[in-house]
């Protein structure tokens, strides 16, 4: 708000009080601001200082740290070298010991080398007459026979095949000898014989001491020891038949075939058992294979033994399941015969209305299709003739092991055998010899046994034909009812009839199971 003043001594006197108080705060602006920029100028010559400070330490540290860093170079670089130096001293060492037969060896062999090429060179010189190209007879003639036993070598490490490099090798080898024992006999007329035996000797010399080099090298390479070899020596010395067909089987069956495998084999080729087998062994299982290789003949020629998919087929011959079959098959049998011991004992001498022969239950009669029954086999002979064990394994009996069969089998059999070839539609054709073999009996009864069972085949017939046709009849002159089962009047003579029936039915389907 602005002052109104009426004397101008006093507006003067106001003005020059404003004015020194303004005068004032711009002093002390000025010193503040002065102030202020002393303490800036500070700050920064401190900090200026400080940087300048670390500056120089950190030039310090590193000078100091790459002082360290070049020691510790230094001192790396001497482990280096002294490592190195040691590493050196022990592969020369090493290659010493290592290579120490090696140049034992090359010194060996190129002392003959040397004597050898000194007379085909001179052999060259003297009688040839090549002057400057004398030099190139014996490197010619060793050259060749060195350069080929190295071709042995390179084959014994890639595991190729030796022989035609070696017999190379030598075949050199003998020419180079016999030129050199051909000029020391002709060049010197007193020492000839001696010159040239040793010139001849020096020339195969060389070339022997690379062979056996050689043969380690390849002993070593297929890792045999020294009993293997030795037992291969003695096999083929003492068994050079089995030996052969050992060899024969491995060649035939390939790398996956070991040694041991094919000796074994050829041992069970030729005795039936393996090499651990007894002598007395050996000879009964020989005079077994003989037998066994003339029924297999007997059998191949009957039309028993067939090859399928490159393998021999025999019949007869289990697979596990059959087996469990066969067994179960063999209990209910056995439970089949205790339970027939159990009737025929209860129906023996019982009168008319015993209770043990009243409660007896028997299964229905009924009429039913019959399935085609098996021939019997020795399976079921072993269970009828009360066998306690099934054998898994296939049994070729001889005649005189089997028991007379009955004609009323036999018959029977021979019927299924000729139902069953009829239910296939194929006509059945009787093989004497091996009826002959299976019932142990001649030629005339089995003839006769076949006659029954044909002439029952047909009696069958008529009477399943007539009885269907009295069937049929009786069917059209009744009307058609629902059929009702009554039980029959309690008879023992009927209770025998069926147990019967049914002993004859239980016997034949564990024969049937047995069989399959």
């Amino acid at each position: 708000m602005a002052s109104t003043f009426y004397d101008p001594r006093a507006q003067r006197a106001v003005a020059q009080a404003e004015a020194e108080q303004a005068h004032a705060a711009a002093e002390a602006t000025r010193a503040e601001t002065m102030l202020r920029l002393e303490a800036a100028r500070a700050e920064q010559s401190a900090r200026q200082a400080e940087q300048a400070r670390r500056d120089r330490l950190d030039r310090e540290h590193s000078r100091s740290a790459r002082r360290e860093d070049r020691r510790r170079q230094r001192a790396k670089a001497r482990a280096a070298r002294s490592a190195a130096v040691r590493r050196g001293a022990g592969a020369l060492a090493a290659a010493l010991v290592t290579r120490a037969p090696v140049i034992v060896g090359g010194v060996a062999m190129g002392a003959p080398i040397a004597i050898a090429w000194r007379g085909q060179l001179e052999f060259a010189r003297d009688v040839m007459h090549l002057d400057f190209m004398a030099p190139a007879l014996p490197i010619a003639l060793e050259g060749g026979v060195w350069y080929l036993a190295f071709l042995v070598h390179r084959a014994i490490k890639a595991k190729l095949p030796i022989g035609r490099y070696r017999v190379a090798t030598w075949g050199m080898a003998g020419i180079a000898a016999g030129m050199n024992l051909w000029h020391g006999i002709t060049a010197n007329k007193a020492d000839g014989l001696q010159v040239g035996m040793i010139l001849a000797l020096a020339s195969l010399l060389g070339i022997a001491l690379w062979e056996l080099t050689a043969s380690l090298t390849q002993q070593t390479t297929t890792k045999r020891s020294a009993a293997e070899i030795r037992r291969a020596a003695w096999r083929r010395v003492r068994y050079p038949r089995l030996s052969w067909a050992a060899a024969s089987i491995r060649a035939s069956r390939g790398e996956g075939c070991s040694i041991e495998a094919a000796w074994t084999a050829a041992w069970i080729d030729r005795y039936g058992v393996g090499p651990e087998a007894s002598r007395r062994d050996r000879r009964l299982a020989r005079s077994i294979v003989r037998y066994e290789k003339k029924a297999d003949r007997a059998a191949a020629k009957d039309g028993r033994l067939v090859i399928v998919d490159g393998s021999i087929v025999r019949p007869g011959t289990p697979t596990p399941q059959q087996s469990q079959e066969g067994e179960e098959a063999m209990a209910r049998l056995r439970a089949f015969t205790e339970r027939r011991d159990d009737v025929a004992r209860s129906i023996a001498f019982p009168s008319v209305g015993s209770p043990s022969i009243e409660t007896a239950s028997r299964p229905a009669i009924e009429s039913r299709t019959e399935p085609v029954r098996a021939p019997r086999t020795e399976s079921v002979r072993q269970a009828r003739t009360g066998a306690q064990e099934f054998r898994t394994e296939p049994v070729r009996p001889s005649r005189t092991d089997l028991a007379p069969v009955d004609r009323e089998e036999a018959v029977a059999e021979i019927r299924q055998e000729i139902a069953a070839a009829a239910a296939r539609g194929q006509m059945w054709t009787p093989d004497y010899p091996a009826l002959e073999e299976r019932y142990d009996r001649r030629r005339s009864w089995c003839e006769k046994a076949v006659r029954e069972a044909r002439t029952g085949i047909r009696t069958d017939g008529d009477d399943e034909a007539r009885t269907d046709a009295e069937e049929s009849r009786t069917d059209a002159s009744q009307p058609r009812t629902q059929p009702v089962r009554t039980e029959p009047e309690h008879d023992p003579r009927t209770d025998a009839q069926q147990f019967r029936t049914d002993e004859a039915d239980d016997s034949d389907e564990a024969r049937t199971e047995v069989a399959a």
